[in-house]
C-alpha cells in the first residue's frame, strides 16, 4: 500500500491500542519499515498491512473503506452527489481533472478525477473525461491481479466514466475472486456491492451487458447476511423487466410502498432516483 494516508492511519489505530512498532512488526516486516511507512517514506505490501491488522483485531475492510471515504476530497465529492448540487460537482469534476492532466502518472490524483466525473455522469449524463483520461483508467484498473478493498473501492466508485465493456469485464474478474472468498464475509460484501454498482451503470450505458451481469451476479450464493444487496439485486431486475415492457406496476406498488414501510428512506430515495433517470433513457427510445 502507497497511499500516505494508509499509513497515518495504520499509526493513529496502533496507537490508540497501545501496540508499539515492534509488537506490530514481530515476524510480519521489520521496526524500520513499519516506521518509514507510518510517516509516509516508505511502501508497505497489502498482504503485510493485513496481517498486522488482524493481530490488532482490526477487520481489514473496515480499516480499508474508512481510509479512503476518509479523504477530504472524497467527502466533497460525496457532498454535492447526495446533496444534488450538479454545479459544483462539475467544478470540481474539472478542478480535479486539471490537477490529474497535469501530473499524469499520479494515480491518486487520476481517481479522485474519476470519481468526481463518475459521480457527475451519473446524475446529468455529461462526461468530462476524455479518452486519453478513460485510457488511463482502464490501464490503472486492468493493472489490478488479485482485488483488495481499495481496488474494489476504486472501480465501484469510478463506473461512469468506463465503456461498458470494460465495467462487464472488470466486474467478471471480481466475481471468479468472490467465489474463493467465501471465509471474507466483508470482502464479500464489498464486492457485491461493487457488482451491483456496476450492474445499475450497465442498464444506463450497456443493457445487453446488464443483463449478462445481472444473471452472473444471480447466480452467487448469498446467504442471508446479504440482505441489503439482494434488495438493491431485486430492484436492479425489476429496472430490467421495466425496460423491456415498460410495466411500473411492482416498482411504484409494491417495491417503493415497502421500502416506505420498512423506513428504508434512504434507499427508496435513491432508488426513486435512478428509476426517474432510466425512465428518461428508456421511456423516449
Amino acid at each position: 500500500m502507497h497511499d500516505n494516508k494508509f499509513g497515518k492511519k495504520f499509526k493513529n489505530l496502533r496507537k490508540q491500542k497501545h501496540i508499539s512498532l515492534d509488537m506490530a512488526a514481530h515476524d510480519i516486516t521489520s521496526k524500520s519499515s513499519l516506521y518509514y511507512w507510518e510517516i509516509g517514506k516508505a511502501n508497505m505490501s497489502f498482504e503485510k498491512v493485513i496481517a498486522m491488522l488482524e493481530r490488532m483485531q482490526i477487520k481489514p475492510s473496515e480499516f480499508v473503506t474508512d481510509s479512503l471515504t476518509d479523504n477530504f476530497d472524497y467527502k466533497k465529492i460525496v457532498s454535492a452527489y447526495n446533496g444534488n448540487d450538479d454545479s459544483e460537482l462539475k467544478r470540481l469534476s474539472l478542478l480535479y481533472l486539471d490537477a490529474s492532466r497535469r501530473k499524469p502518472f499520479d494515480k491518486t490524483l487520476l481517481i479522485r478525477a474519476a470519481i468526481a466525473c463518475s459521480c457527475l455522469n451519473s446524475d446529468t449524463r455529461i462526461n468530462l473525461f476524455s479518452k486519453q483520461d478513460t485510457n488511463r483508467l482502464i490501464e490503472l484498473l486492468s493493472e489490478t491481479q488479485a482485488w483488495h478493498y481499495a481496488d474494489i473501492f476504486n472501480f465501484a466508485n469510478t463506473l461512469y466514466v468506463l465503456p461498458g465493456n470494460r465495467v462487464y469485464g472488470l466486474s467478471k474478474l471480481i466475481i471468479t475472486q468472490f467465489n474463493n472468498k467465501t471465509n471474507d464475509y466483508q470482502w464479500q460484501h464489498a464486492a457485491i456491492t461493487a457488482l451491483t454498482n456496476a450492474a445499475f451503470s450497465l442498464l444506463f450505458n450497456d443493457f445487453q451487458d446488464a443483463k449478462k451481469l445481472i444473471a452472473e451476479i444471480s447466480n452467487l450464493n448469498l446467504g442471508n447476511n446479504f440482505a441489503y444487496e439482494k434488495i438493491r439485486l431485486k430492484f436492479i431486475k425489476e429496472l430490467k423487466r421495466y425496460i423491456i415492457t415498460k410495466d411500473d406496476r411492482i416498482i411504484e406498488q409494491v417495491f417503493f410502498p415497502a421500502l416506505k414501510f420498512f423506513e428504508l428512506d434512504q434507499l427508496r430515495l435513491a432508488f426513486e432516483k435512478t428509476f426517474d433517470q432510466i425512465r428518461k433513457i428508456y421511456d423516449y427510445q
